[in-house]
C-alpha cells in the first residue's frame, strides 16, 4: 500500500465504469445549452427518480427575471437507453416511470443527449405522447427536434401548453436481420418512389431501418439490468446480448446509410426513374441478409471509376444472360472485360435494369466506406470520385 500523498502507479484503485461520466455529461450539456439561453438550470442532487433537473424559465426582457415557471428534465445520454426507430428516437420506460412523470407537479420533457452528432433531442410527456409497449412505456424524440431552438416551446410547456413535434418524411424498412425486408414488393417500391421524388423535390427526408430483432433483444437486457441481485450467469448473458446488439444496430447503420444514398443521390436515382419495381429489386438486394449473395448463373465483375482511379472498386454479380446481351452488343466486349483492370468496359453499356438491380446497390454500400475512409460525408461520395456511375469501367473479378 502506498504512503498517503504518494502516487503508485501500480496501486490497485477504484475503477471507472464506461458510463460513469455519461450522464453527468449529459446534464452538463443541457445545463450548458439553457444558461446561453438566458434560462437557469437547476440539477438534482442525491435520489433521482426520474427528474435529473428543472429549468426556470426568466423574463425575455433585458434584465432577465426568475418566473418561477419550471420545466423538469430527464437527461439521456448515447444509445444504450435511446433506440432508433420507426417513430424516430425512442426511450423506453417502466409503467411506474410513466406515472410518476404524468402524475409530476410539472410539465416533464425528456432530452438526448447524443454523443455522436451534439444534437439534443427532446419531447415533452404527456398522455399523448407516451405509447404503452409490451413491457411498459415508450416516449418518442422526433429526430429534427433541438433544444437549442426550442426555447418558445420550452416557455410554453411551462405555461401548461402543448407543443407540436417537427415534422419530416421518413422511409421506414421493416427488416430482419436474418430474414431481409419484411415488405412485399408492391408497398415496398411505391413507398421508396414517393419519399425518393419527395425528397428530390427539396423535402427534409430520412431513412430508418426498424430491426424486427431489436425491441425483444433490448427488453431482455433491461430485465437483467433491473434485478435487484442479478446472478454470474444472468450478468454474462446480459453481455452476450449486449453484443448481440451491437452487431444489429453496426449493420442497421450501414445499411441505412446506404440505403440513403440509393433513394436521394441524383446520380442513383437517375438510373430508376418512375420505376417502383426496379426500386423494390435494388432495395430487397441491398438488404440481403447475406452481403454479397450470388445466384445461380451469376457472374462476378469488378467496376472502378475509370483508367488511372481504381478506387474505389466495385465486387457485384450480373447474370449469365446480361453477359451474353453485352457481348451480343459488341463482341469485342468479351476481350475487354476479360481483361480485368487491364481492359474494361463501361458499366452504361450493361442492361439499365441489372444496372439498377444488381450494381448501384453494391455500389451505394460501398461509397459508404470510402466516404469513410477520406472523412467526408455520404452526400459528397461521388463528387469525391468525379465519375458518375454509368461511366465507371467494369472487368472479371
Amino acid at each position: 500500500m502506498a504512503e498517503k500523498g504518494a502516487i503508485d502507479e501500480d496501486a490497485a484503485l477504484p475503477a471507472l465504469g464506461p458510463n460513469a461520466t455519461q450522464g453527468q455529461l449529459g446534464e452538463a450539456l443541457v445545463e450548458a445549452t439553457m444558461l446561453q439561453l438566458g434560462q437557469l438550470y437547476d440539477r438534482r442532487a442525491g435520489l433521482d427518480f426520474g427528474v435529473d433537473g428543472v429549468i426556470e424559465i426568466t423574463t425575455s426582457d433585458t434584465e432577465k427575471r426568475a418566473t418561477g415557471r419550471q420545466v423538469g428534465v430527464q437527461v439521456k445520454r448515447g444509445l444504450s437507453n435511446i433506440v432508433e426507430t420507426r417513430y424516430g428516437f425512442t426511450h423506453y420506460c417502466t409503467e411506474a416511470h410513466a406515472n410518476y412523470w404524468l402524475r409530476h407537479s410539472l410539465p416533464i420533457i425528456v432530452v438526448h443527449s447524443d454523443p455522436t452528432t451534439g444534437r439534443l433531442r427532446w419531447r415533452d410527456v404527456s398522455s399523448n405522447t407516451l405509447r404503452r409497449t409490451p413491457k411498459g412505456y415508450a416516449i418518442d424524440l422526433p429526430p429534427e427536434s433541438e433544444l437549442r431552438t426550442s426555447l418558445d416551446a420550452i416557455r410554453a410547456l411551462a405555461d401548461g401548453k402543448s407543443v407540436a413535434p417537427p415534422s419530416e418524411r421518413t422511409f421506414l424498412l421493416p427488416y430482419s436481420i436474418q430474414a431481409g425486408v419484411r415488405v412485399n414488393d408492391a408497398d415496398l417500391g411505391l413507398a421508396a418512389l414517393e419519399f425518393s421524388r419527395a425528397v428530390l423535390r427539396g423535402e427534409k427526408g430520412r431513412v430508418v431501418i426498424d430491426v424486427e430483432e431489436e425491441p425483444d433483444l433490448v427488453a431482455s437486457i433491461d430485465a437483467i439490468r433491473d434485478r435487484a441481485n442479478p446472478s454470474s450467469y444472468d450478468r454474462r448473458d446480459a453481455l452476450i446480448r449486449e453484443d448481440i446488439l451491437a452487431r444489429y444496430r453496426k449493420r442497421a447503420a450501414q445499411l441505412q446509410r446506404a440505403l440513403q444514398l440509393l433513394l436521394t443521390e441524383k446520380q442513383i436515382t437517375e438510373f430508376y426513374g418512375y420505376s417502383d419495381r426496379l426500386l423494390a429489386e435494388a432495395i430487397r438486394w441491398l438488404m440481403h441478409p447475406i452481403p454479397q449473395h450470388r445466384e445461380p448463373g451469376d457472374v462476378a465483375l469488378q467496376a472502378w471509376p475509370t483508367y488511372g482511379v481504381e478506387r474505389p472498386v466495385i465486387t457485384f454479380d450480373v447474370p449469365v444472360t446480361a453477359m451474353e446481351a453485352l457481348y451480343a452488343k459488341n463482341d469485342a466486349n468479351r476481350v475487354y472485360i476479360r481483361m480485368g483492370e487491364m481492359g474494361g468496359t463501361m458499366i452504361g453499356d450493361l442492361d439499365p435494369d441489372v444496372v439498377a438491380r444488381r450494381f448501384l446497390p453494391v455500389l451505394a454500400l460501398r461509397l459508404i466506406g470510402h466516404a469513410e475512409a477520406c472523412e467526408i460525408p455520404d452526400d459528397l461520395a461521388f463528387e469525391h470520385i468525379g465519375i458518375p456511375p454509368s461511366m465507371w469501367l467494369m472487368g472479371m473479378a
